[in-house]
């Protein structure tokens, strides 16, 4: 049974309210005053005529100010559910363990994004090369900048402590990169790549990551100074373009700190 409008509204509002007392809140310890306004919505629901909808308003009395978080974000599942919610890490992830001491020196780690299309995954490139504590990030082609709202958004403020720069012409970037002593590497499902899991160069390294879809231009790949698989044993021989990037960056900073 589809939603009418006033149920959909009703559910977002408690949606809404669930996201941002789980934001706010720690274990055994809830706003009173919005926890309040959230069972008082979700109570009212029984006067819905969808069954899906009513079957909701029990979950009020479980929902009381000594309770975990992990128990409180169970009960909003079933909201989430009913609406559709395809939620991402910026909409419930809560930073409050975040590092207040100055970081770690940077490691001689770049990455070169080359027509990345996927802001999402832009993002979660930004976040995964903070975490590692790589040096910079290249922007090439038609890459969206950390200044558009959804990199932004997806990089969960990472943009803000790892330097970045627009380069639109890859080649000329891997040519000043080169000069400035980085081993240019490509990660690629060529035939002719190299194992990752391999001994790497012990220099300065830029990793290259293509387009989702097409991946580095042919030109491209014979000015790079070797090119890196991710060995896949299952029936696709592709990762995610953030998580190739993950698994490359994690990699190489283990080979780096054992040397």
């Amino acid at each position: 049974m589809s939603l009418s409008a006033q149920d959909r509204k009703s559910l977002e509002e408690i949606h809404q309210l669930f996201l941002k007392l789980e934001k706010s809140s720690g274990d055994f310890s809830f706003a009173e005053a919005p926890l309040k306004d959230l069972k008082s919505k979700i109570a009212n629901l029984i006067s819905s005529e969808n069954p899906d909808v009513t079957r909701l308003a029990s979950l009020e009395k479980h929902l009381v100010g000594g309770m975990t978080l992990k128990h409180f974000v169970s009960y909003a599942i079933p909201f989430e559910r009913l609406l559709h919610k395809n939620l991402q890490d910026d909409e419930f992830l809560v930073i409050e363990n975040d590092k207040a001491e100055t970081p770690q020196e940077k490691i001689p780690l770049v990455f070169v994004l080359d027509n990345i299309r996927s802001a999402f995954n832009v993002g979660s490139i930004f976040r995964t090369a903070e975490c590692l504590g790589a040096e910079k990030i290249y922007l090439c082609g038609y890459t969206p900048l950390p200044t558009q709202w959804k990199v932004e958004k997806t990089a969960m403020g990472t943009q803000e402590y790892l330097t970045w720069e627009e380069a639109p012409k890859l080649l000329e970037c891997l040519e000043e990169l080169k000069d400035e002593g980085y081993r240019i590497v490509a990660l690629e499902t060529a035939a002719s790549a190299t194992d990752l899991y391999e001994a790497f160069e012990a220099e300065p390294t830029a990793f290259v990551l293509g387009n989702e879809r097409f991946g580095l231009d042919p030109e491209i790949l014979k000015v790079i100074d070797e090119v890196r698989i991710i060995p896949l044993r299952g029936r696709k021989n592709s990762l995610n373009v953030g998580v190739t990037a993950a698994v490359a960056g994690f990699e190489w900073i283990r080979q780096w700190r054992q040397r």
